[in-house]
């Protein structure tokens, strides 16, 4: 349901779709089964964000940051990024990587401020917009909100 919420504004401005507004929850069991997990970030007795999240060869994968609108501009996906970054760390992780839209240059910036790069370009196969692979390497340094609660 965040994810949903969180994706609609996108779905007649995006071409292709974004694979998030018809994923269904099946897909995602099988995409993080055994190599993964979810956030789930709660603001008192309501959701408020999630993400979804699985190990590569040698770096963890950050998908479907999602901040219901309302909560947005609170530091909840700051949070949920830093969040999993130290979970890269406690897996013995260096890095940590995440796609964005080319169209939506407002969040290539946000993860640059991040200190994400930009390590690869693909073009989906209608040609009419391109995403970004980036990545962040991981220094040693304290897990974030005491490595397992975030509280907002």
């Amino acid at each position: 349901m965040i994810m949903f919420e969180s994706f609609i504004e996108y779905k007649d401005k995006l071409i292709p779709p974004s694979g998030a507004i018809t994923e269904t929850v099946d897909a995602i069991r099988q995409k993080i089964q055994g190599r993964g997990g979810a956030v789930l970030v709660w603001a008192e007795s309501e959701p408020v964000g999630s993400a979804q999240y699985y190990v590569e060869e040698d770096y963890l994968y950050i998908g479907r940051i999602s901040v219901l609108p309302a909560w947005r501009g609170r530091g909840i996906g700051r949070r949920i990024v830093a969040y999993l970054e130290d979970t890269a760390r406690t897996k013995g992780l260096a890095q940590v990587r995440l796609e964005v839209r080319q169209s939506l240059p407002e969040n290539v910036n946000y993860y640059t401020k991040l200190n994400y790069v930009l390590i690869q370009e693909h073009e989906y196969p209608c040609k009419r917009d391109r995403w970004y692979t980036m990545s962040k390497s991981l220094s040693e340094r304290h897990l974030c909100e005491g490595g397992q609660r975030i509280e907002i």
